[in-house]
């Protein structure tokens, strides 16, 4: 089992592609899944907190500057990048729009799904992802303002209750069991 498991992990970016292609093809056959994104998303935090300890955390806590350094990279690099795709391509209004606008969000759980998969530091991951997470509630309409030169407007009391039931919550339940 734990051979079909470590082969089915490795493949993940062959899921991936088909998945999206699936999706691209037929999205129909994926509108079912809206309802579930977020006890989605929480179950996966559960999972990855299940993998973790308080000592990790301890760990990660020693280095402040790593988990600054990749928030502040998240709202540089990326939005940056953005805007200079939508530059280059010459996108329409609407599409330049929504490039920078994804480019200025934060990491999410995937990204950790894909630390835990690297077996990478996931306890950095998490952290990077819950103080980017936090950030995002000013720096998202900021740098989309800037960038894309309009405002949308972002209700931070959704976005920061997402936060706490999709990331934090269940990642605290899981280390608690763990």
């Amino acid at each position: 089992m734990t051979l079909l498991c470590t082969r089915f992990a490795a493949a993940f970016p062959l899921w991936i592609l088909l998945g999206g292609l699936w999706a691209w093809l037929q999205p129909a056959a994926w509108t079912w899944f809206k309802d579930w994104i977020e006890p989605g998303l929480g179950l996966i935090m559960l999972g990855m907190g299940l993998t973790l300890t308080a000592a990790d955390f301890a760990a990660v806590a020693k280095r402040p500057g790593a988990v600054a350094a990749g928030v502040a990279a998240q709202f540089s690099i990326m939005p940056v990048t953005g805007w200079l795709i939508a530059q280059a391509f010459d996108l329409e209004p609407g599409l330049a729009l929504g490039l920078i606008l994804v480019a200025c969000c934060p990491g999410g759980t995937a990204s950790n799904v894909i630390c835990y998969l690297a077996r990478a530091n996931v306890a950095m991951s998490v952290l990077m992802t819950l103080c980017s997470t936090l950030a995002a509630i000013l720096m998202t309409p900021v740098l989309t303002q800037w960038l894309a030169g309009k405002y949308l407007p972002v209700d931070a009391a959704a976005l920061f209750r997402s936060m706490l039931l999709v990331v934090l919550l269940p990642l605290v339940v899981g280390i608690l069991v763990n």
